[in-house]
């Protein structure tokens, strides 16, 4: 009887650590918080990258924060050029200002999780993250058109000019949901 608890503790522990996308770590500051628990009021959440406890303890942990803590940043303040410099030459080429305006115009992200490091297949890693966005529902994706959604996506990290950078997201690496 005690091993059948132990084994349903164990059970709903892990089932509650991965409802709750793991324990995450932040560079200051306190754990951020399920986007569930939080008021309409409050979305999108904390604007800090934070990192679970097996991302933070990866080699490029603080290297990956900080590019996605400047991507985001970028796109909450409207910063074209601090983006430009954290994506890779081909999404600059390919995205003019006036374009990533357009997209981002009234965009503002929270609660950002790096959920998951993986090497890439040809060098660099898989950055699967959590993150919640709040924006006027007219420059929301077409198929959601809502204020809030819940994004999990899946952005390649790469080397360029020696320097780590984040490579477009194939479309099917990219799912979200209304808050």
């Amino acid at each position: 009887m005690v091993v059948v608890l132990l084994l349903v503790a164990a059970g709903a522990g892990v089932l509650l650590r991965e409802l709750q996308g793991g324990a995450a770590v932040r560079a200051s500051g306190p754990p951020a918080s399920p986007t569930s628990v939080l008021a309409a009021a409050d979305q999108p959440g904390p604007k800090s990258v934070s990192l679970v406890a097996d991302v933070a303890a990866h080699p490029q942990a603080e290297q990956v924060r900080t590019l996605l803590q400047d991507y985001f940043h970028a796109i909450n303040t409207g910063d074209y050029e601090l983006w430009r410099s954290t994506v890779t030459a081909d999404q600059v080429r390919d995205t003019a200002w006036g374009a990533w305006h357009q997209q981002y115009r009234s965009t503002l992200d929270g609660n950002i999780v790096v959920q998951r490091l993986e090497p890439r297949p040809g060098g660099g890693l898989v950055a699967l993250l959590s993150f919640t966005s709040v924006q006027d529902p007219a420059d929301a994706p077409r198929d959601l058109p809502v204020r809030c959604l819940r994004w999990r996506v899946s952005y390649p990290l790469v080397s360029e000019a020696g320097e780590l950078r984040i490579g477009p997201a194939a479309p099917t690496a990219a799912l979200h949901a209304a808050c």
